[in-house]
């Protein structure tokens, strides 16, 4: 990674980032969610099909938003891919009439992207959620709530992270 996308990114990070306190909300509250998906790792297409049968059999509107390093990536069924030209050079989400803002004025954001990605951490930061939850730790304190997946697929850290949401009172 070069300079100029290090400044540009910690830029991009300064400028955006909400400034919206956060906290634990039950989902009772939320009405909507923003889910980030990686789309590189195996099990993608069912954590999608999972996460949205879980937030519309509570009445949550879902929009799934799925990452990729691969230029060629296949496109994930139920998802808004940011990969390609929906990403600016340094990786941050354009927006425009065709593609689809990640912000939907959600209440809770969950990051469902292990890996270090600029994109998913720059959405995590910029989101107006009251409540976000992350797959990986971030020493930014970008998450209220985080899961470890240590080994496990993205089927089973979701279920357990949806299992906790339901706790959340």
């Amino acid at each position: 990674m070069g300079v100029f996308v290090s400044i540009a990114r910690a830029l991009a990070r300064a400028v955006h980032a909400s400034r919206v306190l956060t906290c634990f909300t039950p989902l009772t509250k939320v009405r909507a969610v923003v889910v980030m998906v990686d789309a590189d790792e195996p099990g993608a297409q069912e954590l999608v099909y999972s996460a949205n049968k879980f937030f519309t059999s509570r009445t949550i509107r879902t929009a799934i938003f799925a990452v990729s390093a691969r230029k060629n990536c296949p496109d994930l069924m139920g998802a808004t891919m940011l990969t390609g030209r929906a990403v600016n050079w340094f990786g941050k989400p354009r927006r425009g009439r065709r593609r689809p803002p990640v912000a939907v004025g959600e209440e809770l954001f969950v990051n469902m992207v292990e890996r270090e990605c600029f994109t998913s951490e720059y959405c995590a930061l910029a989101s107006k959620a009251v409540f976000k939850v992350g797959r990986a730790s971030s020493s930014k304190g970008i998450y209220n709530m985080f899961v470890s997946s240590d080994g496990h697929n993205p089927v089973e850290v979701f279920t357990q992270m949806s299992n906790l949401l339901d706790t959340v009172k």
